[in-house]
């Protein structure tokens, strides 16, 4: 999904965004091309004044992105499966 909307992501693709509410510090993307060996690159797209990515986790079928503070606002993610 690549609209925006916050909150937990499905996806089928080796590129997408995916989007954390303001106070959120975390999304989870379910997507099958996902492995946990996995290389998950991912950037904040959104100015916001504190959210950094901290990690991006992979396991079988999903990743999890963290932030290292809460975000301020509704902040985008985009992220690419490498491997």
């Amino acid at each position: 999904d690549s609209s925006g909307t916050p909150g937990a992501q499905t996806a089928v693709t080796r590129v997408g965004r995916c989007s954390i509410a303001a106070a959120g510090t975390s999304v989870v993307v379910t997507n099958a091309l996902c492995t946990i060996n996995s290389v998950v690159v991912a950037v904040v797209a959104t100015n916001d004044a504190t959210a950094l990515i901290k990690n991006v986790v992979p396991a079988a079928g999903s990743f999890t992105v963290t932030l290292n503070a809460a975000a301020t606002a509704t902040t985008n993610i985009n992220w690419q499966i490498v491997t």
